[in-house]
């Protein structure tokens, strides 16, 4: 039974220079025509796959550059019972929008904020300011959405530990039930990327831990609980598609370079609009780079994942990883308790370098 689903709306108004995700500018006619192959795929999966779904997520890109008849038009057919999650930017929000997304049963809003700092901002390429963003959460609670979720990014070129607790609380002033916070991450085939290889910019590693450290420390005193390293909620607002994916749940993804997991096959769709809606109108697979999940990967999979949230990692799960597990704990990384296994706080500093020990 399938009871994720998550929908990839490539379309972006501007590029963002950090991005390394398959996004691309798209007019009206684009964009209608992708609801239209979205649907259809939609339609098709209903016939293959027993759905009963619990949680939507609409991610991109920006699916909130869709028009309200747009929106509307693609949401009307799907409804989850515990969550819909709608990805934002700032800059493309209208009372007529807001009021469809509401109508359409959306209950969950990640805003795309990503820093409260104008010259940050400017750097990553934003559309929108910082008095955007309270403005926008004001909007947004005017039409009846209150579970609102901030996406932030840190250590990012020239921005200062405190020019970051500035945004943290900037932030916190908007009232959000939830707070995601990631440090940049230099992504291969973007002008960002290509300014490290050259030396414009450098990576400081002593920064970035202070910064997680800080994020830590004043989202905790908000009384936001840090349920995955880098996602801070009130309790009782975690996002539960994105526990879902954690815990290694199957998922169905629609949309151009969409991925999807079910019932151990992994697959992710055609990474280009035209060739997506093109077989779609045609009737052919838009399915490509299939795997087999066996077990033991599934497994490492579960442990890479799990070990980044607050509620760790059944010992159980370990099986044939035990020898890794010793290390981590010799090592002061994990630790075990109530046959669960969690991330030290020194650990949690670590996490990647310690997913990176079950590829």
């Amino acid at each position: 039974m399938i009871r994720h689903l998550y929908v990839h709306v490539p379309f972006c108004a501007k590029i963002c220079p950090y991005c390394a995700f398959y996004v691309h500018r798209g007019g009206a006619a684009q964009q209608r025509e992708l609801v239209m192959a979205l649907r259809t795929e939609w339609q098709r999966a209903r016939a293959e796959f027993p759905l009963a779904l619990e949680t939507i997520y609409f991610g991109g890109g920006t699916p909130s550059i869709l028009s309200a008849e747009l929106f509307t038009e693609l949401a009307r057919e799907l409804v989850p019972t515990q969550e819909f999650t709608l990805e934002v930017n700032p800059a493309t929000v209208t009372p007529e929008k807001a009021a469809a997304w509401k109508a359409a049963g959306v209950s969950r809003i990640s805003l795309g904020a990503q820093s409260f700092d104008a010259e940050m901002l400017r750097l990553l390429g934003r559309q929108h300011t910082p008095e955007d963003i309270p403005q926008t959460c004001t909007l947004l609670r005017e039409h009846g959405f209150e579970n609102i979720n901030i996406d932030l990014m840190f250590a990012l070129p020239g921005q200062s530990e405190a020019k970051w607790e500035e945004t943290l609380l900037a932030a916190l002033a908007c009232q959000p039930k939830h707070i995601s916070a990631y440090a940049l991450t230099y992504e291969e085939d973007t002008p960002f990327f290509e300014k490290l290889q050259r030396g414009e910019w450098r990576q400081d590693e002593t920064r970035e831990i202070a910064m997680f450290e800080r994020t830590r420390a004043v989202l905790g005193a908000a009384g936001l609980i840090d349920y995955e390293i880098s996602n801070f909620a009130q309790p009782g607002f975690e996002s539960q598609h994105n526990l879902a994916y954690w815990r290694g749940a199957d998922y169905l993804g629609l949309g151009p370079s969409a991925c999807s997991t079910i019932d151990g096959m992994r697959w992710r769709n055609v990474p280009d609009t035209r060739a997506y809606v093109k077989r779609i109108t045609e009737s052919e697979s838009v399915r490509e780079e299939k795997e087999t999940l066996d077990a033991a990967t599934r497994a490492k999979e579960r442990i890479m994942f799990g070990l980044r949230m607050r509620e760790g990692v059944a010992l159980l799960e370990f099986g044939p990883e035990t020898s890794r597990l010793k290390e981590l704990k010799e090592n002061g990384i994990a630790f075990e308790h109530d046959g669960r296994v969690r991330l030290t706080p020194r650990g949690q500093l670590v996490a990647d370098s310690v997913a990176g020990m079950f590829v």
